[in-house]
């Protein structure tokens, strides 16, 4: 349900920022235009005067500068007319013969449009209005009305490709996950069940030994319901009380030490100090700490080498635990992928349990872990979580 929650956030999130993008695109443009429009407007009202100036001057080549240099340095429709008929036009893209009635016809549709727009200005000749000076749009003000459009257009196509890609994403994060808990779950159930079989036919078969035998069956009842007890609660908010930290890793320690191959030559050493409190879980920090070291263990090649685990207070309220091993390393290109669902670089990993690691100290207990340093035979994972 909060997964469901989280993701509808996400989306009505992306769709708020559509909105204020386009709320934002369409305020610019339109004080664009308007600025463009008045800068238009201004250029026509010197084109009024001087026009005005010109023919009240006597000096015929001014009226003819008008005409042949001011008029055409603009860059937007305008039509001049005098007496109710066109006297000189520019920029108006129209395809008939000027002069031609068609063309006339044209014009004046033209007009009518700009003074829907834009009121005329006056042209005056000695105190008396002889013609009008009617103006439009310039042609960027009509292709920028079509920029907010596209741009929206562009955003929204953004913002459905990122949501398909989240799909996508997720999806195959799904897909991992699934893959992995059903993988880690019998791996974690097959060990303890296998041995209860063995029991229960060693119980029929030599039944003298009832007692050690019953022993041995509890002690994985027992495995079974701490597995159990780790799949319930990584999925739920744990009920937390105070751990004492130093001596959860060193029973993690010393459980995974009894476990390793007698064959083996890796040695677990541990830089604890007597006591540090914390307020967590301590199914899930068994857990989390148990696949660190058992990953350390399985980076170590040939089975020969050492892994140690120091626990250092870094302020009044954290405290970092190292694990060291002496294995072959982590490339650089996988250091950022170590706790991502599905990412293994074993050949027949699953790709969770670093995963499930990082949710438990970081999620569950607000914490950290990273990678400080790896190389060929020095690995440092580092987990920070805050004491009580």
């Amino acid at each position: 349900m909060r997964q469901h929650q989280h993701s509808s956030n996400i989306k009505v999130g992306l769709f708020a920022l559509a909105l204020i993008f386009s709320s934002l695109i369409f305020w610019i443009n339109r004080q664009m235009v308007t600025q463009l429009r008045v800068d238009a407007q201004k250029q026509v009202e010197y084109l009024a005067q001087a026009y005005t100036k010109a023919i009240n001057s006597t000096d015929e080549h001014e009226l003819q500068f008008v005409l042949d240099v001011v008029l055409p340095s603009l860059n937007f429709p305008i039509v001049i007319t005098t007496n109710k008929e066109i006297y000189a036009t520019i920029n108006l893209e129209i395809s008939y013969d000027e002069g031609s009635p068609e063309y006339n016809e044209a014009v004046w549709v033209i007009v009518h449009r700009m003074d829907d727009e834009f009121a005329p200005l006056q042209i005056i000749w000695e105190d008396i209005e002889v013609g009008d000076i009617h103006f439009g749009d310039p042609d960027i003000v009509g292709r920028m009305r079509w920029l907010p459009v596209m741009e929206l257009c562009l955003a929204l196509l953004f913002i459905l490709l990122s949501l398909w890609g989240m799909r996508l994403i997720r999806k195959s994060e799904k897909n991992s996950i699934y893959v992995g808990m059903a993988r880690e779950t019998a791996h974690q159930l097959g060990t303890p069940i296998s041995s209860l079989m063995g029991w229960f036919r060693l119980l029929q078969e030599n039944p003298k030994n009832r007692d050690e035998i019953m022993d041995s069956i509890d002690d994985d009842i027992h495995r079974l319901t701490a597995i159990s007890d780790r799949f319930a609660k990584i999925g739920s908010n744990p009920k937390k009380d105070d751990i004492d930290i130093c001596k959860l890793i060193e029973n993690i320690s010393l459980y995974i030490s009894h476990r390793i191959s007698d064959r083996s030559k890796i040695n677990i050493n541990t830089k604890i100090p007597d006591s540090k409190w914390i307020f967590g879980d301590e199914t899930l920090l068994s857990w989390a700490f148990e696949n660190l070291i058992k990953n350390s263990v399985d980076a170590i090649e040939r089975g020969e080498g050492d892994i140690v685990i120091e626990l250092t207070s870094i302020s009044n309220n954290e405290i970092q635990i190292d694990i060291i091993d002496s294995g072959k390393g982590i490339p650089r290109k996988d250091r950022s992928n170590v706790f991502k669902p599905g990412f293994s670089s074993k050949k027949r990993g699953w790709g969770l349990g670093l995963s499930l690691t990082k949710r438990i100290i970081e999620e569950l207990h607000h914490g950290k872990i990273f990678v400080l340093k790896s190389q060929p035979g020095e690995t440092v994972i580092r987990a920070i979580l805050n004491l009580k």
